[in-house]
């Protein structure tokens, strides 16, 4: 993942809010601003990384609530990782997502 994308996710996070959580599904809460941002192009990116033989499973947007539903195998991806990657700090936050880029990007990205 380039540095620009990385510094993207980290500047995203600022703007959700970890709604509920259990091993294997997650709901973030965006703000209105950000959920009508989110398109169906603008989210290719996500949907590339989901999948059946992928951690990540499965994504639900949901414009009327302004979350997004993230279906996720917690066995391969920690779902501490998550709430780390989306709680307040923002160090553990980075030492996070440097740890989940590796377990999502797809075999033939790496």
């Amino acid at each position: 993942m380039s540095s620009d994308n990385f510094s993207g996710l980290m500047a995203l996070r600022r703007f959700v809010e970890l709604a509920h959580h259990i091993p294997g599904r997650i709901r973030l809460r965006f703000t209105n601003k950000l959920v009508a941002g989110l398109s169906k192009s603008k989210l290719a990116a996500l949907e590339e990384l989901c999948g059946k033989d992928n951690c990540l499973r499965s994504y639900t947007l949901n414009s009327a609530t302004g979350s997004l539903l993230l279906e996720y195998d917690a066995k391969r991806l920690p779902p501490t990782l998550l709430e780390q990657l989306f709680g307040n700090d923002d160090r553990i936050a980075e030492q996070a997502l440097t740890e989940i880029l590796p377990m999502i990007t797809p075999p033939e990205s790496k």
